[in-house]
C-alpha cells in the first residue's frame, strides 16, 4: 500500500468551512520514516498473536474524518459544548489504535448530515462515522463497512403507564400513537406493522412526539432503542420503555468511506471490518453498548 497523507479538518465552528486538501511534503516524509517503536510493536503483535491480521494496516495514513455531533448518543458534544463524545468517537479511537491511523490533533469534523454526506460523496472526506445507516441510495455515493450497531425499536410510553406493554398492545388502533415523518418508526407503523392510520399522530420531530405523550396528548411513540435511552439517561424526556426491541435489520448502522479514498486505499473497507470483527469479538464493542446505549 503506497503511502499518501491526506490533510484533515478541525472541529469547530470553523469546521464546516474547511475541507480536505494534499498534506505537506514533510509530513509524508514522517509518515514514510515511521515512528520505529510503533512499528515493532505492531510486528510484534502480529507475531505473537496479540492483535488481528490488519494491526497497523494503515500506519502513517491521515484520514479526514467527520460526523455529526446531533445524535446521542453516538456522537454529540459534551457539557463543554466543544468535546465531541459518544459510542461513534469511542469506537473510531479503538479503530485508531489497531489500524494506526493518523487524526490531525485527535479532531473530527462536525457538520450536519446533509453536509456530510455530500463531501463523502465529493471526496471532501474520508470517513464519516455518525450512526449512518447502509441504505441502497448512500451506497450510491460512498462505501460502507460491514454493520456495527442494529438499532431496533421500542414503544415508549408515560411512567405511570401500565396498559401498554408492547407493541402488540398497539395493533388494534385502541391507543394513539405518536411517531417522526421520515424514520425507521413511520416506516414500520405505515409498513410492516401497520397500525391503523387513525390512531397515528405524525410529527416532525421526535422530541415533538415524545412531548405528546408526555403531556397526555398520545398513549405512546416508537423510536430506537439507543437514541431514547440516552434520552431517558439524561433526562431529556420522562418516559419509559416497554416491551422488546423489535424491526431489527433495518437500520444496520455503518462506518462510510468515499470512493476517493477506497481507489487510493482498495483494501480500507476490508481493514476496517477485520478491526470491527476484533472489537466484536473481545467484548469492546458490549463495553460501548453498555457505556452509551442503555
Amino acid at each position: 500500500m503506497k503511502k499518501r497523507v491526506i490533510s484533515t479538518v478541525l472541529i469547530g465552528a470553523m469546521a464546516m468551512t474547511l475541507f480536505a486538501g494534499c498534506g505537506s511534503d514533510s509530513k509524508k516524509d514522517a509518515a514514510d520514516s515511521g515512528d520505529t517503536t510503533k512499528a515493532a510493536d505492531t510486528s510484534a503483535a502480529k507475531e505473537t498473536g496479540d492483535g488481528p491480521s490488519c494491526q497497523g494496516a494503515l500506519k502513517g495514513v491521515t484520514l479526514n474524518i467527520g460526523t455529526s455531533g446531533t445524535y446521542g448518543p453516538f456522537s454529540y458534544f459534551d457539557e463543554d459544548g466543544k468535546t465531541l463524545i459518544g459510542f461513534d468517537v469511542d469506537m473510531l479511537k479503538d479503530l485508531q489504535d489497531i489500524l494506526g491511523f493518523e487524526i490531525s490533533d485527535d479532531t473530527i469534523q462536525n457538520m450536519d448530515y446533509g453536509p456530510l454526506g455530500t463531501s463523502l460523496g465529493q471526496g471532501q472526506l474520508d470517513v464519516g462515522a455518525a450512526a449512518l445507516c447502509a441504505t441502497d441510495e448512500r451506497k450510491k455515493s460512498m462505501n460502507f463497512s460491514e454493520t456495527y450497531f442494529d438499532a431496533g425499536l421500542k414503544v415508549i410510553v408515560a411512567p405511570d403507564n401500565d396498559k401498554i406493554k408492547s407493541v402488540d398492545d398497539l395493533k388494534d388502533g385502541k391507543y394513539t400513537v405518536a411517531v417522526q415523518s421520515g424514520t425507521l418508526a413511520y416506516e414500520y407503523v405505515t409498513g410492516e406493522g401497520k397500525l391503523p392510520e387513525s390512531c397515528l399522530q405524525v410529527f416532525d420531530s421526535q422530541a415533538l412526539a415524545y412531548k405528546a405523550v408526555e403531556d397526555g396528548q398520545a398513549d405512546a411513540t416508537i423510536y430506537d432503542v439507543a437514541g431514547t435511552a440516552y434520552s431517558i439517561k439524561t433526562g431529556e424526556v420522562n418516559l419509559k420503555m416497554v416491551g422488546d426491541e423489535f424491526y431489527n435489520g433495518q437500520a444496520p448502522y455503518a462506518i462510510a468511506f468515499s470512493f476517493a479514498i477506497c481507489d487510493e486505499y482498495p483494501d480500507i473497507v476490508d481493514d476496517f471490518n477485520e478491526a470491527i470483527d476484533y472489537l466484536t469479538e473481545n467484548g469492546t464493542m458490549d463495553e460501548l453498548k453498555a457505556k452509551w446505549c442503555e
